[in-house]
Order: structure tokens, then sequence, then C-alpha cells
């Protein structure tokens, strides 16, 4: 009887708070198996494709099945499978996926009510706090490291030409763990585990869950990320050109004032450069996309930027997309009338002074893509063009068709 109390006693003991978190939160916690085909890089010794698989992991947000995970785990997979952590296998189909951020929502193919993960906050966490992270390293399954917060905030360059605010962990990431959560000591999401530093041991890094759920949100209801617009078009900068100048970290060009728009009621100019966004380093178009994703439309953005040699702070307030905008794009900018046809778009009619008929493209052409997007009806085309527009581009690669030839051109829109 003394044996079994002290058992029970030391028992209690053991049961500390980590414990309680990780019983709390790793019911939620999933392990993603993918297959993709690949292209054999030595055709000449095999087939010219051939199969494979990867591991990452996933956070249950709903209990519907809705996982969290981050874009690299599934980008290009043709078949999904998730494990949970009571050892049920499910299919899953992708519902929506930004690559710029490393963030994908997948639908699980069932029908049980399963665990979901507590949603934290990514904004107020203290350095040095208790960090644990659950995932799926190397395949083995369920496994839980712990650590500290050391960061809050962390700007890397995970993704060329995009920064973005991390949070740091030494908490033990790898190669699986993607996608997985870091939890705090209560058990709650407060991000994405997504990369580790290359060089560095005990250095990990987590999408913050504050704007990781703003993208899951977004996917969810409209399948893609609503960025908030300022009104403008951007183009990037060269790094060369910019070296040697107070923009040497990076910047954007404003290349067109949209009239009605945020910034033209904010007085911003084409030519404008901007190189900071509420005090933060603009490091290219994404960049900005990226930082711009994390907010609603409606919020107030502070831009830094240099108008000839003047430095300039002007604060805008953006908007929605106005998706009306692109049927000008297709009327004026591109100056294309367009039909149905088997194989895509057969442009019918053409304006001598739009940018169809400016790179030599003509009537009889048929657009196939755009930006890699398969263009069968206008529908596809005017979604292809507020993804382009919404997210401040002024410019998208059209896949074009003539007669037998095909080929891919970059136009204005």
């Amino acid at each position: 009887m003394l044996a079994l109390l002290i058992g029970t006693a030391l028992a209690a003991d053991r049961r500390t708070d980590v414990v309680e978190a990780v019983e709390r939160a790793a019911p939620a916690v999933v392990a993603i198996e993918t297959e993709m085909t690949v292209a054999n890089p030595f055709p000449l010794w095999g087939p010219a494709e051939f199969e494979t698989t990867s591991q990452g992991s996933g956070v249950v947000i709903d209990t519907t099945g809705i996982v969290l995970t981050n874009a690299h785990v599934v980008d290009g997979a043709h078949d999904i499978k998730v494990h949970t952590s009571d050892g049920n296998a499910y299919d899953a189909r992708l519902i929506g996926m930004e690559s710029d951020l490393d963030l994908a929502v997948l639908a699980l193919d069932t029908k049980d009510v399963l665990p979901t993960i507590e949603l934290g906050s990514s904004d107020g966490l203290f350095l040095g706090e208790p960090s644990i992270a659950i995932g799926n390293p190397y395949g083995l399954g369920h496994s839980v490291s712990t650590g500290i917060i050391s960061s809050v905030s962390r700007e890397v360059e995970i993704q060329r030409g995009i920064v973005q605010d991390y949070v740091q962990t030494d908490a033990a990431i790898n190669p699986g763990n993607s996608g997985g959560a870091l939890v705090n000591i209560e058990g709650e999401l407060i991000g994405i585990n997504t990369a580790i530093h290359a060089q560095g041991q005990g250095i990990g890094f987590a999408i913050p869950v504050d704007r990781a759920s703003k993208v899951a949100q977004d996917l969810m209801l409209y399948g893609k990320v609503r960025v908030p617009w300022l009104g403008t078009d951007l183009g990037d900068l060269s790094k060369r050109r910019l070296t040697g100048t107070p923009l040497e970290e990076g910047a954007v060009i404003i290349e067109n004032v949209h009239a009605d728009s945020p910034a033209a009621a904010a007085g911003l100019e084409t030519g404008d450069l901007l190189y900071k966004a509420d005090g933060r380093a603009i490091h290219s178009r994404a960049d900005l996309n990226a930082y711009l994703s994390q907010m609603k439309p409606g919020s107030e953005i502070a831009l830094s930027l240099y108008r000839g040699t003047k430095p300039l702070k002007v604060d805008v307030t953006t908007s929605d997309f106005p998706e009306e905008l692109v049927d000008g794009v297709i009327a004026d900018v591109l100056g294309v009338e367009l039909k149905t046809s088997r194989e895509g778009l057969l442009v019918v009619g053409v304006v001598p002074t739009g940018a169809w008929a400016d790179a030599g493209l003509r009537t009889g052409d048929i657009i196939l893509a755009v930006n890699g997007a398969a263009i069968q009806k206008p529908e596809d085309l005017r979604s292809a063009l507020v993804d382009a527009k919404s997210g401040h581009r002024s410019s998208a690669t059209f896949t074009v068709a003539r007669g037998t030839h095909r080929g891919s051109v970059t136009l204005r829109i």
C-alpha cells in the first residue's frame, strides 16, 4: 500500500506543465504523407518521370477535419494522406495554398469529429518563455521537443526577396516538423513550425499564429489570400541599382496610381520609391504583399518613400480590390475582344494602341494561360487578372497559341 501511494505521488509530481500542455495540444497535430511526380534530372538513365514521397506535419484547426500546414509540405502533391495521433489515416484535398507565405489548408475526407488545437496569440509573446514543438520529424511519428522563445519577431528571408517576421525557438525542429505546432505552456498554438537555420543548432523558426490564422481564414473563405489594395501597380528595383543609396536594403517603384484609389487619395505619385511599410524595410513587391496579407482591407499602413531626393511619409487606408477594374484592363490596356474556343480564349478583335497589338500579337491568337493559370473561358481570364492586379502587378505572362506554335509573352495589364 505504501509503495502504491508513493508511486501515485511521484506520478503526480511528474505531471508537469509541459506534460499537460502536450496532452492538450498533441491530439490535434497530424503527420502528413505526400506523393508527387517529379521529372528525372537524368532521363537518359531512366524514365522521364518518377514517383517520390515526403513527410511533414500539420495542425487540425476545425473539428470537421480542416488542417493547417506549410505550403512546401504539399506543393506539387497528387496524393495527400493525413495520419492522426490515434492511428487513423485520411485522404486529404488541398483547399488553398499561398506559396509566398508558405501556408496551406487541407480538408480531410472524413465525417469524424476531430480534436482541434486551441489558438493562442503570437502578439505579446515573452522572450524566454517556454515553447514546445510537436510534429513528425524524419517521418518518426508524433514527437515532442521543448525549449524557449529565442526571439518574438525575427526577420528572416526564407524565400528570396520575401522577408517576414518569425517566432524563433531553440526547441528542436527537424525535417518533417514543417507544418507542425509550436505551442506555449498552456498548450495553445503560437506558431506553425516552418524552417531551421542551415548553419545553426537549436535555431528554428515558426510562422506566428496571428498571421497563420488570418491566412487560413482567407484560404477557407475565398480560396486565396486577400491582400489589402493600395491602389498602385508596383515594380521591383534591382539591388545593384540601389547600392550606395539610402535604399540599398530594397525598395519598390510606383509604376501607376489608379484613379479613385487609396493611393490617389493619399497623394502617392507614379515614380515614388517605397522603401518602408510601418517602419519595416520593403525588399520587393512580393515582400510588401506578404506583409499586407496579414492585414484586412481597410487597415491603415504608414509608407516611407522618396519622391526624387525628398523623403516623405504617407498614411494609406487600404481597400478591397475593385474587381470591375479588370474589365478596363481587358478592353483598354490589353485592348482585346475575346470569344471562347475549344483551346482557350480566341482573340477576335484588337485595339491598335493596346498592349496586345504593341507586342505584335493579333486577331486569331488564342490565350491558353496567364501566369501559369489555364484559361478556358472569360471568367478564368478575369480571375487571373484579379489575382495579378490585386497583388499590385503591372504585368502578366500570357501563354499564347498561333496555329501550331506556342509561346509566352509578358504584357502590361
